[in-house]
């Protein structure tokens, strides 16, 4: 993998084929947090990164970091996919476009009450770009973006791409609040307004999928489920 070309907010590091860079960062937390690290593993398939922050707020609006990251990545995928194709997004991670299961994102941070300041805060993004690699008859719900158009994306390219839109969009939450964000999270929300189903372990919950609330929530039916919630699936 080329080395990659990030803003100044970031420190860049690649990870070698076979290895987890959202493990590998929690390995490094050892030495002490490493504020705006991004790792990358060296493969051409598929993006894998992982980002190291240093939080300076409240558990409960940390969590909000997580959608921050959603529009980031849909916008970088929306730029490079064919325009008729729709990116959306499902809770609490999922990242879909035309309808199939491109990726997802990954969280991780340590125990605490929700007015506490976590130490540390571990973000990943997870897009398969070759596809699943299965024989034909593989599973509908999951396409890779070279299925989709993309034919010429790499991982570097597009972990170049995610840092910038993430800046951008951390900018403008730090500034704005939480209601633009929640705005073109709910804007790209798969099957937003149809009935649904979500499972997190082993528990389900059905109903109409109605976005996130002001709170970072997820609403299904009357139930709103916080990220707190969600923490296992992201793991």
């Amino acid at each position: 993998m080329r080395p990659l070309v990030l803003p100044p907010a970031y420190s860049p590091a690649i990870v070698e084929r076979g290895r987890d860079p959202l493990e590998h960062a929690r390995r490094r937390l050892v030495a002490g947090v490493e504020d705006g690290l991004l790792l990358v593993e060296d493969r051409s398939d598929r993006l894998e990164l992982a980002l190291t922050l240093e939080p300076d707020r409240d558990r409960a609006r940390t969590l909000l970091v997580l959608p921050v990251l959603a529009v980031a990545v849909a916008d970088t995928l929306s730029a490079h996919v064919p325009p008729m194709l729709p990116v959306t997004l499902g809770w609490p991670g999922r990242i879909l476009v035309d309808g199939g299961l491109v990726g997802r994102l990954r969280l991780s941070l340590p125990p605490g009450a929700a007015e506490e300041r976590p130490a540390w805060l571990l973000l990943g993004v997870s897009l398969d770009i070759a596809g699943p690699g299965e024989e034909p008859g593989r599973r509908p719900d999951r396409v890779g973006l070279a299925e989709t158009g993309c034919t010429e994306l790499d991982p570097a390219a597009l972990a170049e791409s995610v840092s910038r839109h993430f800046l951008s969009w951390l900018d403008r939450f730090e500034a704005e609040g939480f209601a633009p964000v929640r705005a073109n999270w709910n804007a790209r929300c798969h099957d937003r307004g149809r009935r649904g189903r979500l499972q997190i372990g082993d528990r389900t919950w059905q109903g109409t999928l109605r976005g996130l609330e002001r709170d970072g929530s997820f609403a299904i039916g009357e139930t709103r489920l916080s990220l707190e919630t969600a923490l296992p699936e992201l793991a």
